[in-house]
């Protein structure tokens, strides 16, 4: 039997520790899971009143869906390449939201909640289905989120390059109630895909 090498080894052990801190991390949280890929908790929103590109405005206090993505599933998309792993990653997280928008009608915790956000590694994409998206700003939150998310594709995603690991630029993504529902509800509107071109959602690999 071979060994298995350093790399690998060192891949195996990093993969297990990631998986345990994000189980006691949505444990801590008291995430829902939606779908394959994501997450949702709630939270008052903290802070200025915001408008959404679609007119829908937050205000301080207002319950807001906080999407956290299975990070561990994303990386790990089964693909022979870059080209399919993001084919794969669209459908996956067109699954997840169609599942958010009928979960934001039928259950009650949901009924009230104008706006779901998260943060991911992907590039600003998405605007065709309602997505507004932004980079976070300089500092010491931007530089862990982007060593963190190099990690997650190191160590689950082994179609991954060199390219795609330095092509990592965290940005919040924000939809609101009415543009999930429109984009990705029982009867949403013609898309291509969630990030609006076949070729932006294969930089998740």
């Amino acid at each position: 039997m071979t060994a298995p090498s350093p790399q690998r080894s060192a891949g195996n052990l990093l993969r297990r520790a990631i998986e345990r801190i994000d189980e006691r991390y949505r444990k801590r949280l008291q995430l829902t899971p939606v779908g394959p890929l994501l997450y949702v908790g709630l939270e008052r929103h903290e802070g200025a009143s915001f408008a959404l590109p679609d007119g829908t405005v937050i205000g301080s206090g207002e319950l807001v869906g906080r999407l956290h993505f299975n990070n561990a599933r994303a990386a790990a998309v089964e693909a022979t390449s870059r080209g399919q792993a993001g084919i794969r990653f669209a459908r996956l997280l067109r699954n997840s939201f169609a599942e958010l928008a009928q979960r934001s009608r039928d259950e009650t915790q949901l009924h009230n909640v104008q706006l779901f956000e998260g943060i991911t590694w992907l590039r600003a994409h998405g605007r065709g289905v309602g997505f507004a998206a932004d980079p976070l700003p300089q500092g010491p939150r931007l530089w862990l989120l982007s060593a963190y998310f190099r990690l997650l594709i190191w160590a689950f995603a082994p179609v991954a390059t060199r390219a795609a690991m330095n092509d990592v630029r965290p940005h919040r993504f924000r939809i609101s109630r009415r543009a999930l529902q429109e984009s990705f509800g029982s009867t949403p509107k013609p898309q291509r895909n969630v990030g609006g071109d076949a070729t932006v959602a294969a930089r998740i690999a």
